[in-house]
């Protein structure tokens, strides 16, 4: 439940911080890179565009570290899932 908590918090600071960018352009890549990439990944992919504090980092690394503590298992069911939402929501238009 923490970690879903802590994921909705980090997707919702990225819509409000990135008010100029559009949810469909970051948050599927962002999402899948911190499932499934590296902190260093995720700092070069998706985040690369943007001006990160100090702070901000060690959150994600803090985030990071909580979902590497998942099972691959668990790991799998939310990439998949983030692919089934990721086809209704983030579709063109």
């Amino acid at each position: 439940m923490k970690l879903t908590a802590v994921v909705l918090l980090v997707t919702l600071a990225f819509c409000c911080c990135f008010g100029t960018v559009s949810a469909r352009e970051i948050l599927p890549g962002f999402l899948n890179t911190l499932l499934e990439g590296t902190l260093e990944q995720l700092h070069a992919g998706p985040i690369s565009q943007y001006k990160i504090d100090d702070v901000t980092k060690a959150a994600l690394a803090a985030l990071k570290k909580c979902i590497e503590s998942l099972s691959q298992e668990h790991t799998k069911a939310l990439v998949k899932l983030l692919v089934i939402h990721s086809s209704y929501v983030f579709l063109p238009g």
